[in-house]
């Protein structure tokens, strides 16, 4: 491999971000994996052995070049860059009920907030902000009780029985749901501020 060279795929998994390398090296043994670059405008194939970084943890060992992209390409890895982290919030939920990642490790607006005002420079606020807005769009459409995504749930089940809820029933739903999410909340915060100060 060669300087200029662009990974397109490692063990045909396609490459569009530098954070997709390390998601195709991901519970690498070591063992020597496929990689395809494009050089000139031609495809070219490489069998390249992981270098280990840290325990368990496998690089390629190579240097990312950053380059002047056009305003089409800027759009092209922005669109790739948000679906990347919206499946990663997906993936940190699926994580969170099967229970390999502990409510612990949850950060909260107190949180966030220590996180915004240590960010550097006008780029990565704005990038942070970003985030933060794609983190509780996701969030807002989980099958949760008093958000958006368990009024769409009680709506499908009303479309199946082919009646609406009593009343009675959608608001203690509803109220459970919202008192769930304040504790979750208050227990978040509180072990913001353990952690912080």
């Amino acid at each position: 491999m060669k300087f200029g060279d662009k990974i397109i795929k490692i063990n045909d998994e396609k490459i569009r971000l530098k954070s997709d390398i390390s998601s195709a090296l991901y519970g690498s043994d070591g063992s020597e994996v496929k990689v395809v670059v494009e050089r000139n405008g031609e495809e070219l194939e490489f069998n390249v052995k992981p270098t280990e970084y840290e325990e368990n943890t496998y690089i390629l060992g190579i240097q990312v070049a950053l380059i002047d992209a056009t305003w089409k390409e800027k759009l092209y890895y922005g669109f790739w860059e948000t679906v990347n982290f919206v499946e990663s919030m997906f993936e940190s939920v699926k994580l969170l009920f099967t229970g390999n990642i502990k409510i612990d490790q949850m950060t909260g607006p107190i949180g966030i907030s220590e996180i915004v005002v240590k960010s550097d420079g006008i780029y990565n606020f704005i990038y942070l902000l970003c985030l933060i807005s794609l983190s509780l769009g996701v969030t807002n459409l989980l099958p949760i009780p008093a958000l958006d995504g368990g009024r769409i749930v009680l709506l499908i089940i009303e479309g199946i029985r082919g009646k609406a809820l009593k009343e009675e029933i959608e608001l203690g739903i509803q109220s459970a749901g919202f008192l769930l999410l304040i504790l979750l909340s208050l227990y978040v915060s509180y072990k913001d501020i353990l952690r912080i100060f």
